[in-house]
Parts: C-alpha cells; structure tokens; sequence
C-alpha cells in the first residue's frame, strides 16, 4: 500500500423527509493520504434505488486515480441502499462501508416494512448481501474507538493498514468525514 493512498469518501447531503424534494446530493471526496484533492457529485432520489449506480458514476469520474471506496454506511437518500458486490465488480476497485455504532437490524427490518410494506424485501436483499459486519478499533488524536464496517474486495489486514493512515482526529477515515461534513452545507 502507497504511503498516502488515493481514495474516495462517499456520503450523502443533508435533507428534510417533510420537505417537497425528491433527491439529495451524493457526494464524493476524493483524497491523497488525508489531503482532499477533488470534490465531485451527483443527485440520488431520497428512499429510491438509484444510489449503486450513481456511486458507480461518481467512481468512474475519478477512477484511474482511486484505488479504495469508502461509504458512510450502505444507505443514502434515507433508504436508498447500495449494492456493494456490484459497486467492487464494476469498479474493480475495493469497497468498505463505514458506520459509528452497531445498526440495531431490527429497528431497520421494522422502518422497512412501515416505509416500504410492498417492496421491503429488495431493500433488505441489499443489507443481507453487503456480509458481516466487522469491527475495528481505531486509534485518533482522541484516543481508541470502535468503528464497524462491510467490505467486498479487500481483506481485513489492509483495511487495518489503511485505517492507520487515513484516520486522524475521528474513527471515520477523513474523506468520508469530509463527505459528510461537505454534506451538512446542503
């Protein structure tokens, strides 16, 4: 692995499920080492099925220079899950999928089945296909903490070495941290 790996922070922007929109910004931060180098973008429907596809695209604006994925999370837009096998198959590329705190699984079936009565199985076929869910403790200027994740196409040791040099003051590597923070602006 390089000293400063090139990689992609994936989140979503800010909105209000009151409001009339019916997309949101997914947005894509792409660094060398912690140093962001390329902001890019693209609009995903909120609660829709379009967020795989259109992370794949993000992906591809910058793909000869990235070499790893990172999200926060599998869900964007509310529940507009991604396809993680799809995204590591068409992207070549190595995807790990970042959350703070363990997902209570239950609360999600339950939200799914309220949202989603008809339809709630395709979006749980997502979750189940993104695997297990591993954790790591991550050492920041703040002291040890526990982040979980997903992965396809990349084994546990490199996401351990890769971690180390991509996470400085929170356990979120810095470019979904600045995904996410860029996000908050919406």
């Amino acid at each position: 692995m390089k000293e400063y790996p090139i990689t992609i922070g994936i989140d979503d922007a800010q909105f209000d499920f009151r409001s009339n929109a019916k997309t949101t910004k997914l947005i894509g931060v792409v660094c060398q080492g912690t140093r962001m180098v390329r902001v890019v973008g693209e609009d995903i429907e909120i609660d829709g099925n379009d967020a795989t596809e259109k992370l794949i695209k993000l992906v591809n604006k910058v793909e000869k220079h990235v070499q790893y994925i990172l999200t926060q999370t599998i869900t964007f837009g509310g529940f507009n899950l991604v396809d993680l096998e799809r995204i590591h198959n068409k992207t070549k590329k190595p995807v790990i999928a970042f959350t703070e705190s363990e997902p209570d699984f239950e609360s999600v079936i339950t939200a799914l089945k309220m949202k989603f009565p008809r339809t709630y199985q395709n979006k749980m076929k997502k979750i189940l296909a993104a695997g297990n869910l591993f954790e790591a403790d991550i050492e920041t200027a703040g002291g040890i903490s526990k982040i979980f994740f997903h992965r396809k196409g990349i084994d546990l040791n490199e996401i351990e070495s890769l971690l180390n040099k991509i996470c400085i003051d929170s356990k979120l590597p810095e470019p979904v941290r600045m995904a996410h923070l860029i996000g908050k602006l919406f």
